[in-house]
């Protein structure tokens, strides 16, 4: 299962489609990176934080185009999708070791780790995004025309 969780920041769809398809090419790259924008910020500020390392990984990758934000944590697919419960063993060590919750060092062989909840905040960063296009459009509409 690939790391990389990925989303598709685009003009299409949108309830505006006519006057977009009417954009030139610098004022639709425009709006689509100023989309992007909006969905990175809306990805990094509601990333799950623990150590602040997923929020960390989160890039805009524009291109003409065409634009997406991408988590590069290796771990955001299980953030993303959840997972199931699951036995944790240690791979290069005889035992595991973290602090517990009563700040103590524990090891251990193996933890039964009860699984997580999928959050699909990266999917809602693109949902924002989506539904903020108009607005986003007009301020840059205004900002062309002064």
């Amino acid at each position: 299962m690939s790391g990389l969780i990925s989303v598709e920041v685009t003009t299409r769809g949108l309830e505006f489609d006519e006057v977009v398809a009417k954009l030139s090419g610098p004022v639709k790259q425009k709006l689509l990176d100023r989309l992007a924008d909006v969905a990175w910020a809306h990805a990094f500020w509601n990333a799950p934080r623990v150590t602040g390392k997923l929020a960390a990984t989160i890039v805009k990758q524009v291109g003409e185009g065409e634009a997406s934000i991408d988590v590069l944590a290796p771990y955001a697919v299980f953030v993303v999708k959840g997972t199931a419960p699951h036995i944790i063993r240690p791979v290069n060590a005889s035992v595991l070791a973290f602090l517990g919750a009563n700040g103590r060092m524990v090891f251990t062989r193996l933890v039964h780790h009860p699984g997580s909840k999928p959050n699909p905040w990266m999917q809602q960063a693109a949902e924002f995004a989506r539904g903020k296009a108009e607005e986003t459009f007009a301020e840059l509409w205004l900002e062309l025309i002064s």
